[in-house]
């Protein structure tokens, strides 16, 4: 069985109108011509046959006419790989013979790791962890407000010697008597959630399965 050889570009024998064939039936080709400067030029077999290939100089790539080798797609992208999509095709339609599922759904993305917040607080996410739960909307709870106090006016009067108006009643008080009064304040607040959120661009998330 004879190797493949790749033999593209300027010949010192022109090929054209030949087949390769006559000496090496392996070798790939571009029938003698010289790669373009801009754009790709076709690839043949050694038959004449053209291939699904197309190659160009540094910088200018290559393309593939047909399906993409696994061994090429599994460079790639070997399976446990990640895809971002902003529509929902598997891209198990784009790469025939490799299976995908979606994953992180309605979740952000955080590189793996330990990382540190503005106030050293410390967290570490792992590889593929999907057990760290953090929540939408919050309702704080009492012991996460801060300490803070509320202010409470007590207006003292002497009413002693003055009338009690119609129906009602005054009670009177030395000025100089003392009391305890312990004074409850109003409730205040509507006791919601709030949007803990940040501005998002939504994208499809695709792992390689198989």
């Amino acid at each position: 069985m004879l190797a493949a050889y790749i033999n593209i570009g300027m010949a010192s024998t022109s090929l054209t109108n030949t087949n390769i064939s006559d000496t090496y039936v392996g070798v790939l080709h571009a029938k003698g011509e010289p790669i373009p400067a801009s754009g790709l030029q076709d690839v043949y077999d050694g038959f004449g046959n053209k291939t699904s290939l197309k190659i160009g100089r540094a910088g200018q790539g290559i393309d593939v006419d047909g399906d993409i080798g696994v061994s090429f797609i599994n460079a790639i992208y070997p399976i446990n790989s990640v895809i971002f999509s902003v529509d929902d095709t598997d891209p198990g339609t784009r790469f025939p013979g490799t299976s995908w599922s979606r994953v992180a759904e309605g979740k952000f993305i955080a590189g793996v790791g330990e990382g540190e917040d503005k106030n050293g607080i410390e967290h570490t996410v792992d590889s593929g962890d999907d057990t760290t739960k953090g929540e939408y909307k919050v309702a704080l709870t009492e012991a996460e407000l801060p300490t803070h106090t509320h202010e409470t006016v007590v207006d003292h009067k002497d009413y002693t010697g003055v009338l009690s108006p119609p129906g009602g009643q005054r009670v009177g008080s030395h000025k100089n008597a003392s009391y305890a009064i312990s004074i409850e304040s109003s409730s205040t607040g509507g006791d919601q959630s709030h949007n803990n959120v940040p501005p998002a661009y939504g994208l499809y998330v695709w792992k390689r399965t198989a």
